[in-house]
């Protein structure tokens, strides 16, 4: 097989996937340069990439920007806007009259500026796209478990090739084709491949694993046979066509937005060529070839005000407020795998937290460990006399219990698997100086890895106990644990080496073994009255508690099911262990600032009772405050919990704080419940079974370290660092997005208001607009694009997390925000028509002397347009603030990008008020010498008085904010500055 070409290989290999053919693995291994216990070295390991390529599917080519560029111009408002443009030009160069005063300029100035605005769409568009296709090489990226060299290492999934020996563990998801090479039972859900939903067992009858299955139970080894492309899930994704990428919740909220005020833009639009052409025929003017481009005109100026009212920069603002968001979230180690969970989280009302690991270090110890016969604890009893005690029978028998397992390994004191079973792997080699390798590798007879393994029960949420049945016959043990083996090898030839949870083990044991006389003894009622007791005296110190114990069987029953009961049933009790994972740094203050921010956390835990309150009181979650006596009000146990209701269970949820003993369809429940009562729900997870209560959450939180491929692929959002203050932000990240565009939507109205209003104003009383067709174009360009560049980059504000989260189906527009518009469009709109009519208008903005009537309407146009942009730039400014919060400065030195923004917005103003070629385009004063329309007056703009007028009516925008924020609307209230200190903590804690 090796003398095969690769392709022809690789379609060998499927084939044998697809028709499930068996065959012998070790041969297929070494035919693959590798072997079943020791896989591949370095050098095969290159070669084989080389033959049989890499484990990537090629990426789709991302789309060409021309290709984005051209379908800006796919809106029918544009289309027109050119082709009336293009007439205009037309007119302008035929009609000498028109020629002879630069009739086409403007038509040439529309075009350029239809084309700029749509290039800076285009280039937005086409960066974000670039950075999504980045967050989702990220979001692809994992490591995986091999054997290579004879040791079990860690690598990038991208560097698995064909022969490679991996390690799969219940919840993984595999992305290479293959072949189990355990006898263990391992079972695979392949239903997202080939549409069955039975568990399939795998077998060496059986053994081919496809591609994109889920382990669903056990844990063993595979052979890779074909990788990436030649996979054939490889196969499928290079099948699928391009994704289509659907709107968001909030995207389609704002595409409402969107039309309506397309419906009022319309409208006035609409109104303002039906006023034009009225006061047209009202002058006395006939519609002839002569009047054609004034016709053309008026056109222009209603698409034009269309197109500017129209916020086509909304849609943008989300893209760009979710991908800053995302990248930032990244950064605070969430990775978001689905968009609209970055704006869902800022509507959290409740989180469903598991402990370990999110709101503990997951950072286990064994730091007590108790016998009904030891007089003290045992750790400390080992430790005092390590030096001179040799290890007894009870002693070795630990060894073996704590050693069987092949999820978890050792590097130093960094425990790389299952951290709880690397808590006892600890325990066993600095209390007891054992060395767990060497008892493991007993379990391997020749080539054939874990032979000695008769069954094996990994532990899951359900059962909270794991099992490894041996036989005694065909292990070989290390020196260190020969006698306990040969001992227990008298009592039967297989024996069963169990840990699990406290009570639900206890339930199993009948006998325990007396470390003291290595006897085994009946376990009556008061010792387990005595033990028990000691489990409540280990919880309310905060531990968790499990129990060892084992059974010997001189036969097995063949029958899995009856194997199962008859090897987990009728136990001898070893210890009671009790196992510390200190709580993170900064959970405690992070629980009390999703408090002020009005989300409550619900620990769901599958920790005994007693210990759950105890951690629960310690991360704030339970008020230290709580008695014993009413401590059941805010906590509840799943067996106490199965038995409600749901009516009941919706009453208990009001004051619902601490799950214990919790199993996944508990927590399934939970999250249904509560999103039932109205609340928006996010819920953490990392089991597989964990999968059913993520994908009902409003946001799946999986863990990044802890979580399973399968917990990973049921969720939103992906907490790398499994830290509960990272789900935090989050929270601040989520709120970030809808505030971003809340701010965009109070910046834009107030622009739409005043250019709507006093386009029509000046229509009706002159018959022109005061703004022409090119600066409402140009409006239209600072406003959505530079505008929502500006504020939908803006981070999370500091009191972000002091006012109560946004209700699912709240409006967007709030009442604060109709406030802050209406109020600023009202003085905008004030101070056009103070300088827009003649005579006093003039005195307002001290028009020079001397100027013929026309170029003194053409001064006051100017001064108004200056005013108008000016006042934007510094409204913007204003717009950083929703609600009634009066320093609308605060944090600006911060924001680097929109300070770039402003400053740039401003220099455009400025070169269009100053240089000359612009203000023929853009219609700005000028009196050149060579004029023959200005009289005895030269001049080259605006003067310095009108230029200092236009700035203090611009910056008056910023006492009017004060004023109008005075009236505070019910939604808002004040910040509490105690509850700074808090998060100032949090963010130390991250950092």
């Amino acid at each position: 097989m090796s003398e095969l070409p690769v392709k022809e290989t690789s379609n060998i290999y499927s084939s044998l996937v697809k028709d499930r053919l068996p065959i012998n693995a070790h041969e297929l291994a070494v035919e693959l340069g590798s072997t079943i216990a020791n896989g591949l070295n370095l050098k095969q390991v290159e070669t084989n990439q080389a033959r049989y390529g890499v484990n990537r599917i090629p990426e789709r080519p991302p789309k060409k920007f021309w290709k984005i560029y051209l379908g800006t111009f796919s809106d029918p408002t544009l289309i027109i806007l050119l082709i009336s443009s293009l007439v205009s030009i037309i007119i302008g160069v035929a009609v000498a009259e028109e020629r002879k005063h630069g009739g086409y300029i403007d038509g040439i100035a529309i075009i350029v500026a239809v084309i700029v605005v749509s290039m800076v769409a285009s280039i937005n568009d086409f960066q974000n796209e670039k950075q999504f296709r980045k967050l989702n090489a990220v979001k692809e990226a994992r490591n995986v478990q091999v054997v290579r060299g004879g040791q079990q290492q860690s690598i990038s999934i991208y560097d698995l090739v064909v022969g490679d020996i991996l390690v799969v563990n219940q919840g993984d998801q595999v992305l290479v084709d293959g072949l189990i090479t355990t006898t263990q039972l391992i079972k695979f859900d392949e239903s997202s491949m080939t549409g069955e939903t039975q568990m399939m067992l795998k077998t060496a009858q059986k053994p081919w694993i496809i591609s994109g299955s889920l382990v669903q139970e056990g844990s063993g080894r595979m052979l890779v046979t074909a990788v990436g492309k030649s996979s054939i899930h490889g196969e499928m994704m290079m099948a699928l066509g391009e994704e289509n990428n659907e709107d968001t919740p909030l995207q389609q909220k704002l595409n409402q937005i969107v039309k309506y005020i397309g419906y009022v833009g319309s409208v006035s639009a609409a109104f303002t060529f039906i006023v034009l052409i009225i006061k047209f025929f009202a002058a006395g003017k006939q519609s002839n070839k002569e009047n054609y481009t004034e016709w053309i005109s008026f056109l222009i100026l209603a698409i034009a005000i269309i197109v500017m009212a129209i916020p086509e920069g909304l849609p943008l603002a989300v893209t760009i407020a979710l991908a800053y968001s995302m990248k930032k979230m990244l950064k605070d180690q969430c990775l978001v795998r689905k968009l609209n969970s970055c704006e869902t989280c800022g509507s959290v009302s409740v989180i469903c937290s598991d402990k370990t690991g999110t709101l503990t270090k997951n950072e286990m110890h064994v730091t007590h460990m108790w016998s009904p016969a030891a007089v003290e604890d045992l750790v400390s009893a080992m430790v005092s006399d390590k030096k001179s005690k040799p290890l007894s029978y009870f002693d070795r028998v630990m060894c073996l219990n704590t050693s069987f397992t092949n999820n978890c390994r050792l590097e130093g004191n960094k425990v790389v698997g299952a951290k709880t079973t690397g808590a006892f792997l600890m325990l066993s080699r600095d209390l007891y100086g054992c060395n767990y390798e060497e008892v493991r590798a007993g379990l391997t007879i020749e080539d054939d890895v874990d032979k000695a393994i008769v069954h094996q029960l990994d532990f899951s949420s359900d059962r909270k106990r794991a099992s490894i049945l041996m036989d005694l016959d065909v292990y070989r043990p290390s020196k260190l644990v020969e006698e306990a083996a040969a001992a227990l090898r008298q009592q039967g030839q297989f024996v069963n080496m169990i840990r699990g949870a406290s009570e639900i083990m206890l339930s199993r044991c009948v006998q325990y073994l007396d470390p003291r006389t290595n006897q085994v003894c009946e376990l009556d009622e008061a010792t387990r009255a005595a033990i028990l007791k000691q489990i409540g005296t280990y919880a309310s110190q905060s531990m968790r508690t499990l129990i060892c114990a084992y059974k010997t069987l001189q036969q097995k029953t063949e029958a899995v099911e009856q194997l199962e009961e008859e090897m987990e049933s009728q136990l001898v009790f070893l210890s009671l262990v009790g196992i510390k994972d200190p709580l993170r740094e900064g959970v405690p203050e992070a629980i009390e600032v999703l408090k002020s921010a009005g989300v409550r956390t619900i620990m769901v835990t599958g920790d005994n009772f007693d210990t759950a309150v105890a951690i629960s009181k310690d991360a704030n979650i339970i008020s230290r405050d709580v008695s014993q006596a009413d401590v059941h009000k805010f906590a509840i146990e799943g067996k106490e919990l199965r038995q409600l209701s749901d009516e009941q269970l919706d009453e208990r949820l009001s004051t619902l704080c601490c799950v214990a003993r919790c199993q996944p369809t508990d927590k399934y429940r939970v999250v249904k419940r509560l999103k039932h009562l109205g609340n928006v729900v996010a819920a953490t997870g990392d089991g597989s079974n964990d999968a059913p209560q993520l994908k009902e959450a409003d946001v799946g939180l999986a863990m990044g370290i802890a979580g399973t491929e399968i917990a990973k692929e049921a969720s939103d959002i992906i907490i790398l660092d499994d830290n509960f203050c990272s789900i935090v932000q989050a929270v601040r990240w989520g709120r970030s997005v809808l505030t971003s565009i809340r701010k965009f939507i109070q910046f834009q109205l107030t622009v739409n208001v005043v250019a709507c209003l006093i386009t029509f104003i000046g229509s009706a009383v002159f018959g022109e607009s005061p703004l022409t067709s090119i600066q409402l174009l140009y409006v239209n360009l600072i406003m959505d694009s530079l505008g929502s560049l500006a504020l939908a980059t803006e981070g999370p504000t500091k009191d972000i997390l002091q006012h109560l989260p946004v209700k699912r189906n709240a409006s967007i527009i709030t009442p604060g925000m109709l406030r802050n518009v209406l109020g600023m469009a009202a003085y905008q709109l004030f101070v056009i028509l103070l300088m827009l009519f003649e005579g006093f208008g003039d005195k307002v903005i001290m028009t020079p002397a001397g100027l013929p009537a026309e170029k003194k309407i053409s001064y006051r146009y100017t001064s108004i347009y200056n005013f108008f942009i000016l006042a934007q730039i510094v409204n913007e400014i204003n717009s950083r603030r929703l609600h009634s919060e009066l320093n609308v400065f605060e944090g600006l030195s911060q924001c680097g990008l929109f300070i770039i923004v402003e400053l740039i917005t401003l220099a455009l103003q400025i070169a269009i008020m100053f240089v000359p070629g612009l203000r023929n385009v853009f219609k700005v004063f000028s009196c050149k010498k060579t004029a023959t329309d200005c009289g005895n007056v030269v001049m080259y703009g605006i003067t310095w008085q009108t230029w200092l007028i236009d700035v203090a009516f611009a910056l008056g925008t910023i006492i009017i904010h004060f004023c109008v924020r005075m009236f505070r609307c019910k939604e808002e209230f004040a910040v509490k500055p105690e509850k700074k200190k808090e998060e100032a903590k949090v963010e130390i804690a991250k950092e």
